[in-house]
């Protein structure tokens, strides 16, 4: 019994030393596991759920040693040896896309952002031995790119340690915008609505890791102004990012003021080519990502103006996103630089530029003021399904200046004469939350629903009926700051045959506004209370210059039902406030690489 006590005390401790000498093993192995992270989007920057990534390994081509698969904010993850490795990404609609070769190891996390591209089904099943039809043109190779026969694949240049570098682009809109009322709407230099305007950005390598671009918007109209800016940006890695940008712009000051737009366009004394008013803006910016947790953005822009009179303003801004967990986000962020449709355009890899000054100009009786508007925000998002993603946020705005500009319209037997008002600092300052909600409804159809609760300035009773001039000279004495229920509704749908991008919005809130609710989180320049129609069309470019291109036609309606209006009574007529007047846009967007 000792003799066989013995051997099984010895069986067990010789088994425990084995045990503890697999112990280092495993936790070496674990160690020298890297992993990488990304994010599927379109090439409107939508997050793409449900995109298969197939991970392949350089050794050992044609076998996918991993697959993933997006969640509903685009992101994805994967824990690999390290090696050389690229990927394969498709989605349901749009182009697959094979990456750049890149290398991965155990001492950091590499991060990709991958835009895909929505394609239309080709028309015809024959080639073309011509080479001329779509067709042939574009054609499905093994590795699921797309080539052109003509112009070269333009893959961006690999860095030493595998990460994609730069590639030479560009990107370009033309719009022509025409008010459907009898009154023009201008607020600053960058939004008028009657008139041509343009945005453009070039980028050019000047190594692997750096590049410049040159970006500026052009704007033809009784607003119309230019401006350009160059921007050196530094990418070491995937993780870091910094820019700094110098730009120039200049502006005529022939807003209309006391007649019509009609009797301007006639008189001898409106000259489009006067441009009295300089603009000089200098900026420096950066974004650190640690790990899959924490992104942080930070720089300032520095503003000078010069009219006769020189006036400047210094704009700080950072923001933080934390992503503890993947149904988990948190934001918090400081700016004065508001991002809208109007200003911002988008490079053939997916990267959203915003164009546009943190900085408001305005012309009053043709005298130049600039204000700054301040933002600060904190929100959290929470994946609640797959499809499903709620938004909560709080938010403040604050402003140094003479505030948001404002057209009104008197309107009397006699004559017709609009004129722009500025609400000052008490009025144009706000704060309020939003609660948003965001659901993918089916492939091609998904919708948004957001309530905002936050004050805003509006007219509170007139008192007795004065007449127009009595009542134009005093509105600011009725100009009363409250607070607002604010309701938006969106929805979204795509065509599968065409691939038309369909976009409807309605808003809603109590009263009529003088300034927007929750104006930062207003991209499409809505204003007020209206319906909203926005059409977009993508057509491929097979070649353009050499480089491969697409173009996308673009239908924008404000304002269907001509909503929002307030009609203030007078004694000899009627004063309208309209933030947002009925407006059509039409035009063309192009990009290419």
């Amino acid at each position: 019994m000792r003799t066989m006590g013995c051997r099984h005390i010895f069986r067990v401790v010789v088994l425990l030393c084995a045990a503890l000498s697999l112990f280092p093993a495993v936790d070496a192995r674990a160690k020298s596991n890297a992993r990488i992270s990304g994010s599927i989007l379109s090439n409107s920057g939508n997050p793409l759920g449900d995109a298969i990534i197939k991970i392949y390994r350089e050794m050992r081509q044609g076998e996918a040693v991993s697959v993933a698969r997006s969640d509903s904010r685009g992101f994805f993850r994967a824990v690999l040896a390290p090696g050389t490795y690229y990927l394969q990404v498709s989605h349901q609609g749009y182009q697959p896309v094979t990456t750049a070769k890149f290398a991965v190891d155990a001492s950091r996390t590499v991060s990709l952002d991958i835009i895909l591209q929505d394609i239309i089904t080709f028309i015809s099943n024959e080639d073309d031995p011509r080479n001329w039809d779509l067709k042939s043109v574009m054609r499905s190779t093994s590795d699921r790119r797309l080539i052109f026969r003509i112009a070269p694949e333009g893959d961006a240049e690999v860095c030493e340690d595998g990460d994609p570098g730069f590639y030479r682009s560009g990107a370009m809109s033309l719009a022509s915008s025409t008010s459907l009322g009898s009154e023009s709407y201008l607020i600053g230099p960058q939004a008028s609505q009657d008139g041509v305007s343009s945005n453009f950005a070039f980028t050019e390598p000047v190594g692997p890791r750096s590049r410049m671009i040159l970006s500026g918007q052009m704007d033809y109209s009784f607003g119309s102004f230019w401006r350009v800016r160059d921007t050196y940006n530094y990418r070491p890695d995937n993780d870091h990012d910094y820019r700094i940008s110098v730009g120039y712009g200049r502006m005529n000051v022939s807003y209309p003021q006391s007649s019509s737009l009609s009797s301007q366009v006639l008189s001898q004394e409106f000259d489009p080519r006067e441009s009295a008013v300089e603009t000089l803006a200098v900026g420096l910016e950066g974004k650190t990502k640690y790990l899959d947790l924490l992104t942080v953005k930070y720089g300032f822009d520095y503003s000078h103006l010069n009219d006769g009179t020189a006036r400047s303003f210094l704009y700080p801004s950072v923001q933080f996103l934390l992503t503890p967990t993947e149904k988990w986000s948190l934001q918090t962020s400081v700016t004065s630089q508001r991002m809208s449709d109007l200003n911002t355009i988008v490079l053939p890899d997916g990267e959203l530029l915003n164009l546009s000054e943190p900085t408001l100009i305005t012309v009053v009786d043709s005298h130049v003021t600039m204000s700054q508007i301040r933002h600060s925000e904190f929100s959290a998002l929470r994946t609640l399904t797959p499809d499903t993603t709620l938004e909560f946020a709080v938010y403040q705005d604050s402003i140094q200046g003479p505030g948001l500009p404002l057209m009104v319209t008197t309107i009397t037997p006699l004559q017709e004469r609009s004129h722009v008002i500025e609400m000052n600092e008490d009025h144009s300052s706000q704060k309020g939350m939003r609660i948003t909600v965001k659901r993918k409804i089916t492939e091609n159809l998904s919708g948004s629903v957001g309530y905002v609760y936050g004050d805003a300035a509006s007219i509170s009773n007139t008192g007795p009926v004065m007449s127009s001039e009595q009542l134009d000279g005093s509105l600011a004495n009725f100009v009363r700051q409250r607070y607002q229920h604010s309701i938006t509704g969106g929805l979204r749908a795509i065509v599968p045959v065409t691939k038309t991008n369909i976009l409807a919005t309605v808003r809603w809130y109590s009263g009529n506004l003088l300034t927007p609710a929750d104006w930062f989180s207003d991209r499409m320049e809505i204003g007020t209370k209206s319906a909203n129609l926005e059409i977009r069309q993508a057509v491929p470019l097979p070649e353009f210059w050499g480089t491969t291109g697409r173009w996308e036609i673009l239908v924008d309606l404000r304002n269907i039902l001509d909503q929002g209006r307030m009609i203030l009574a007078t004694s000899d007529g009627e004063i309208v406030l309209n933030r947002n007047p009925r407006s059509l846009r039409f035009g063309l967007n192009l990009n290419f690489r």
